[in-house]
């Protein structure tokens, strides 16, 4: 009965006839459907047009779940929902001062919802209140046993850290000390490279978007939207050995993620390695280089959507801007109460307003 559009102009006038698998989850446990909002066309793009930040006007409130974010942030909703495909939730989450959960790749299911690629889409959580994000959470997870005691091996890049805004690297560095501090053993891990992954990564999202759209693509491209258009128009171009052999590194990245996972319960780092950046922003500084903004908001998310392992964005309690910094923390496969029983010991310990 609400309006489904997708953010496409394509489907302005589209209503739901039923309701998404997620949304009816949530409906049984009890909740009440406030209403739908804004997204980034298709799902393609980082800085959702016309949603304001609630913390700061000036700033974007992320996407492509930006809507979502600032209905929460705002006080408009308890939880949102929102897909996951590069850091959709996680990125508004650390945008507008949330909690945003990324479960682990299938635990939520994505029927009746607009895909954008198969091998990526996930279905996350924002709540602005951890108690909160921990009762939506079994609700539509399922109940999980709790770790037999607390982790205590913390993985860390070291490399991410470098590349990261100085008060972001600061504030992560921080919280790693206190961990430290309460017997946490932080042990130094090497995620895949960033650069090569974004690449990779947004080479088999366009070519799985392509194959999703074609039957509006390009017939309809006037009502795409800019963003959409352009995704796609360059989805055009790509060949199938490109897409071979971005599977075949994605494949890659993944074991090497798997791998690190032996040696640590939990990985920390920052969910944005930088401030939130403007609204209209189109390229911004990121490790001493100029980039284009999508790429410096997904550069630290996008890795656990290429490894399907669950991450939490959460508030610290240091800002900028008048935004919290926002702390990623990632666990092994179907162990999001690993990283709830560690946002909790942050929060109850004082280390996390």
């Amino acid at each position: 009965g609400l309006k489904w559009t997708a953010g496409l102009p394509l489907f302005a006038d589209r209503v739901a006839t039923s309701d998404a698998a997620c949304v009816a989850t949530l409906r049984a446990a009890g909740a009440t459907i406030s209403g739908t909002v804004a997204t980034d066309a298709a799902g393609f793009g980082m800085m959702t047009p016309g949603v304001i930040n609630p913390l700061a006007s000036d700033r974007t409130a992320g996407g492509s779940s930006g809507g979502s974010a600032a209905a929460v942030a705002a006080g408009l909703a308890d939880i949102g929902l929102g897909t996951d495909t590069a850091g959709s939730v996680r990125v508004p989450a650390a945008c507008c001062g949330l909690y945003g959960l990324k479960p682990t790749y299938g635990r939520i299911s994505v029927d009746g919802v607009t895909p954008l690629s198969h091998t990526f889409d996930h279905i996350g959580i924002l709540a602005a209140e951890l108690d909160v994000l921990a009762r939506a959470a079994p609700a539509m997870l399922g109940e999980q046993k709790p770790f037999e005691g607390s982790p205590e091996r913390i993985g860390f890049d070291p490399t991410r850290l470098a590349g990261a805004a100085p008060a972001i690297r600061d504030a992560i560095e921080r919280t790693l000390g206190w961990l430290a501090g309460e017997g946490h053993e932080l042990i130094e891990i090497e995620l895949p490279e960033r650069v090569t992954l974004a690449e990779m990564h947004g080479t088999i999202v366009c070519a799985e978007a392509r194959e999703i759209w074609r039957e509006h693509w390009p017939s309809d491209a006037a009502r795409f939207g800019d963003t959409a258009r352009r995704s796609l128009t360059y989805a055009d171009t790509i060949e199938a050995a490109e897409i071979a052999e971005a599977r075949e590194w994605i494949s890659q990245a993944r074991s090497d993620i798997d791998r690190a996972f032996r040696d640590v319960d939990l990985i920390l780092g920052p969910t944005i390695p930088l401030p939130p950046p403007s609204v209209g922003a189109r390229r911004v500084n990121f490790d001493g280089t100029d980039v284009p903004v999508v790429f410096a908001l997904l550069a630290e998310t996008c890795p656990f959507n290429v490894s399907g392992h669950p991450a939490l964005a959460m508030p610290l309690p240091w800002h900028e801007h008048g935004i919290p910094i926002s702390l990623q923390i990632a666990a092994r496969r179907d162990r999001e109460i690993d990283v709830i029983a560690l946002a909790r010991l942050l929060h109850g310990m004082g280390t996390v307003s």
